[in-house]
């Protein structure tokens, strides 16, 4: 945690052990969640409550890679993605959706949400800090994937970060409710907005530090179950996939040869034995950034097909 921050008093105040075991961070695009998530994760660390951060941001991850959603289950301070945090954290896991915008993703991104939150348990985590994405437009479906986050996470508590009344239509039911308890907190001091410019460095930063030295590897039609597979073209990023479903690299499809049945990859894994299915994702790379695809028409194809 750097000390340097300007920590508003409201943050300090925070009562630690009121927060229960799942807290669910909540704000718009630059309002600082991830910088609070970062302090609340630090907090509970020092506080020897044993927290896990589940980070959800698929666009900006603190954590992680984008396109995916990562879980860390931190013994000592964390590190972010940009200071070399291993991809898939450890101890941790990393579940591929494929894309850096929740728009068109909602379903994987709640799917991938619950399956972290269960492997938190499973390492042992105490209390686990969910941080969510800045989507908050409900013409964009930002209210409906608060909303139902809430219902799939049951929350004991939510932290709004508000700079006005941007969350409102999240946060009074929840006040009427009166269950998951609601606490707003200012934004701090040193949010600031980033521009999309900035965005598209940073992933461009994370993505060519991985890609960087990866190699080919070939995975025979037929061989696993390869999710999506109308979209193998090249350039689009792909999940590589243990048992689990959880995320052990990302590649990236450099051919699909339909003539004898083989998907290649480029990639940063080397032993492929802990791969057991592949999901394409919806996202192409170029020039070291991650872009989203327009929909297209999925066509049929599968391993006996030829042309």
């Amino acid at each position: 945690m750097d000390r340097s921050l300007q920590i508003p008093p409201r943050w300090k105040d925070l009562d630690l052990t009121a927060l229960g075991e799942r807290i669910l961070l909540l704000g718009a695009t630059d309002s600082g969640k991830s910088t609070f998530a970062w302090y609340l994760v630090h907090r509970l660390l020092e506080a020897g409550l044993r927290p896990a951060y589940l980070d959800c941001d698929i666009g900006q991850s603190t954590l992680g890679l984008p396109t995916t959603m990562n879980l860390a289950v931190p013994a000592e301070a964390l590190r972010t993605a940009e200071e070399g945090t291993p991809f898939p954290p450890q101890p941790g896991a990393s579940f591929f959706v494929g894309s850096i915008t929740p728009r068109g993703h909602m379903l994987p991104l709640l799917v991938g949400c619950q399956r972290l939150l269960e492997r938190a348990w499973e390492l042992g985590a105490r209390s686990v800090v969910v941080d969510t994405t800045g989507l908050i437009d409900p013409a964009q479906g930002g209210l409906a994937l608060k909303q139902w986050k809430v219902e799939l996470i049951r929350p004991n508590t939510v932290i709004a970060l508000v700079k006005g009344r941007e969350l409102e239509s999240i946060l009074w039911p929840l006040r009427l409710a009166g269950s998951p308890r609601v606490v707003e907190l200012p934004v701090s001091p040193e949010a600031r907005p980033r521009d999309r410019a900035e965005r598209i460095a940073r992933r461009q930063r994370l993505l060519n530090r991985y890609f960087q030295g990866a190699g080919l590897l070939s995975f025979p039609l037929g061989r696993l179950p390869i999710f999506d597979l109308y979209r193998a073209a090249a350039g689009r990023l792909v999940g590589l996939l243990d048992a689990r479903g959880f995320a052990v690299a990302l590649g990236v499809v450099e051919k699909l040869d339909r003539e004898t049945g083989t998907l290649w990859l480029r990639t940063p894994l080397q032993d492929a034995s802990h791969v057991a299915s592949l999901r394409i994702g919806a996202c192409w790379l170029q020039q070291g950034n991650a872009h989203p695809v327009s929909p297209t028409r999925p066509q049929p194809y599968h391993p006996g097909h030829r042309g």
